[in-house]
């Protein structure tokens, strides 16, 4: 495993939880432009998940990663507000993706891997998308935008985790 990764390893956790969040709300977002009589309810989960990628947090807090720390308490927080309103709070939604677009630039100049900082731009994108959705002329568009980012945010969250974890595959 590389050096670039062994900082990383307690967020394995919090990654494979992101994953989890993220391939229903994407087949929400792309269902329901397809279909619009899909929906999925993800209050619930969003709202549990969001506590499991807190004790994330704290479990890179412990091991000594600012950045980890402050990203998944981010996350924690966007996933919980999600799960709780619905993911309809345009504002707050469009504020999270600009900080996650900040964290993006953070992660690049600290050197995470290129797939953590990829992760931050789905992350902000989706969040993006969310809030643009917001405003009743681009709703449709911006929930398969949404949708699409949300599935990428799944494939890089699960490669990852699956790379910290098992420490076999390369850290990109």
């Amino acid at each position: 495993m590389s050096d670039e990764c062994k900082n990383l390893d307690p967020t394995a956790f919090g990654l494979f939880f992101v994953a989890i969040v993220s391939l229903p709300l994407a087949i929400s977002g792309i269902g329901g432009y397809f279909d619009s009589s899909v929906s999925v309810a993800l209050g619930p989960l969003f709202m549990a998940a969001s506590f499991m990628i807190f004790i994330a947090a704290i479990a890179a807090y412990r091991a000594g990663s600012n950045f980890g720390f402050i990203v998944f308490g981010l996350v924690a927080l966007g996933v919980f507000l999600s799960g709780v309103s619905g993911g309809t709070d345009q504002y707050v939604n469009i504020t999270l993706g600009i900080i996650y677009l900040v964290a993006l630039i953070w992660s690049y100049r600290v050197g995470n891997p290129k797939s953590l900082t990829l992760i931050l731009l789905t992350t902000a994108l989706i969040f993006l998308f969310l809030g643009i959705g917001g405003f009743a002329d681009s709703t449709v568009c911006s929930q398969l935008l949404m949708g699409i980012a949300a599935l990428a945010n799944f494939v890089l969250t699960l490669y990852l985790a699956f790379a910290l974890a098992d420490e076999k595959l390369p850290c990109y």
